[in-house]
């Protein structure tokens, strides 16, 4: 049986949770790549070298409206000169479905180590305990928990029972730095709440407690006769397991998946997110740009080709309204983007005549 102090353990806990976190982003990028490479090819794409497909699977794991932005430019990009008559749009769509479940391990993988994390960094009395954590503590409750913290450093844990307690005891030091009543009254998000400065609602308390129990317990708990089942294990363990495994889908199962993600309300708003944006990139690429001259000053203006009177209509309302709050001086700039369609102006010290004429000049251009 071990014998480790406090120090050690958490030493030993931060490298095990950097080893996890880097063993997720290469798992889900390696399985995202080979699926991405079965469906690009199934898809009559052509065959891609293995880093074009790694880039393809990158880009596509990265959350959030830029992820989808940028999977889309590369998309775009890698198939341009492919023959096959091809949706690339919906190829977007469809790779940001088959990398659904992998988004989903990379998601649990990084709320795991915001819980885990959150109870390293109160053992840190030299440093993240005090920079965090200051602000909401009297400079006597900052010295009560920092050497609370000490004291956890230098604890010798020995069995299970020592190492449950001192799982325990670490948890109920974060409680006791983290939760107040300002922290209740901001009720901040359970997924957030590492976000704002290290502190915890009351509501996620118990989520981090369980996060901070289940990887301290898999990672040490054999050193301490601590039996881990595989069904009492984290769900992201499982999902790790299985992909260094070599699971992988095959066609049917990936198209089956692709259907089913299309069913869900949050996929469609993603799709749609896709669509909208492979519109207007397409449409700035076919932009012409115009230098005039309005009563002796720059008039500029960018127009996509085959605008059509409805937006124009559109941006001259937009126009008048942003003359209303304009002070008269400087650069007078106004942009609308609209189904695919983009019109930017800028003018300097515009008067309001100029609108008039402005919108006489894009009715021309059009």
């Amino acid at each position: 049986m071990a014998s480790m102090t406090g120090k050690q353990i958490k030493e030993r806990l931060e490298r095990d949770l950097g080893f996890e976190a880097n063993r997720a982003r290469l798992l889900t990028e390696a399985a995202a790549s080979v699926e991405i490479s079965t469906y690009w090819e199934r898809k009559g794409l052509g065959k891609q070298n293995e880093q074009t497909y790694t880039a393809l699977a990158k880009a596509a794991l990265v959350s959030g409206l830029a992820g989808r932005q940028k999977l889309s430019d590369m998309v775009f990009k890698v198939a341009a000169s492919n023959p096959k008559s091809v949706d690339l749009t919906e190829v977007v769509i469809e790779i940001s479905a088959i990398v659904l479940e992998h988004q989903k391990t990379l998601n649990l993988s990084r709320n795991r180590a915001s819980c885990v994390n959150a109870h390293l960094n109160v053992l840190e009395p030299d440093r993240s305990l005090p920079q965090v954590y200051s602000p909401f503590l009297s400079a006597a409750e900052l010295k009560k928990m920092v050497a609370s913290s000490n004291s956890l450093l230098k604890t010798d844990i020995t069995t299970a029972k020592e190492f449950s307690k001192w799982i325990k005891d670490v948890h109920d030091l974060l409680s006791q730095v983290s939760i107040g009543e300002q922290v209740e009254e901001r009720d901040i998000d359970p997924e957030d709440s590492m976000g704002k400065k290290g502190l915890i609602s009351r509501k996620a308390i118990s989520t981090y407690l369980k996060q901070w129990e289940l990887f301290a317990i898999e990672k040490l708990g054999p050193n301490f006769s601590i039996q881990v089942k595989e069904d009492d294990a984290s769900p992201l363990t499982g999902r790790l397991n299985n992909l260094e495994d070599g699971a992988s889908r095959t066609w049917t199962t990936m198209l089956g998946d692709i259907t089913q993600a299309r069913t869900s309300a949050i996929f469609q708003k993603r799709a749609s997110a896709v669509t909208d944006w492979v519109t207007l990139t397409t449409a700035l690429k076919n932009i012409t740009n115009y230098d005039l001259e309005l009563n002796g000053r720059t008039l500029k203006i960018q127009l996509t080709t085959n605008t059509s009177e409805e937006t124009i209509i559109q941006f001259v309302k937009a126009m008048k309204a942003q003359f209303l709050v304009y002070s008269g001086k400087g650069l007078f700039n106004v942009s609308l983007q609209n189904s695919g369609s983009a019109i930017t102006v800028s003018i300097a010290n515009a008067i309001k005549t100029d609108l008039k004429k402005i919108e006489e000049i894009l009715l021309q251009l059009k």
